[in-house]
């Protein structure tokens, strides 16, 4: 009996306080405000100015730059930013002349270990039961 009577006293201190501490309400109301509704900024209605056509424009520039498909690009990136570039292009020179020197050597790319292809059979769809050919 006395712990059906306790839960309703809690709440009735719980009440009380909130009503009678400020700070305590005003920190509830912002935490259930940014928590589970987000703050308002979230809700506000925004523009940004968007123009579709810029990668076209653009895309020479990109191309000048960085190289076609990003090559220099990401061999800017895999030299890395320390200031050791130069050490990194030169060790990577030695590697490929020792690699190309190797493959000439052994007649072509190492076979063991590496699942030989076999040029598969040209399929093609067929006709007559709905099959588009995709484009």
């Amino acid at each position: 009996m006395k712990s059906s009577l306790l839960i309703p006293q809690a709440f009735a201190v719980v009440a009380v306080m909130l009503h009678t501490a400020p700070a305590v309400h005003g920190g509830i109301i912002g935490l259930i405000q940014n928590n589970v509704l987000g703050t308002a900024d979230f809700h506000r209605q925004q523009s940004w100015p968007f123009d579709p056509n810029v990668s076209g424009r653009r895309a020479h520039e990109f191309i000048a730059l960085h190289g076609d498909k990003s090559e220099r690009l990401i061999e800017r990136i895999g030299l890395g930013i320390d200031g050791r570039q130069e050490e990194r292009r030169e060790q990577q020179a030695v590697r490929d002349i020792l690699y190309e020197q190797q493959q000439r050597r052994d007649g072509g790319p190492p076979t063991s270990g590496y699942l030989q292809l076999q040029q598969r059979p040209v399929q093609s769809y067929p006709t007559g039961v709905g099959y588009a050919r995709r484009r």
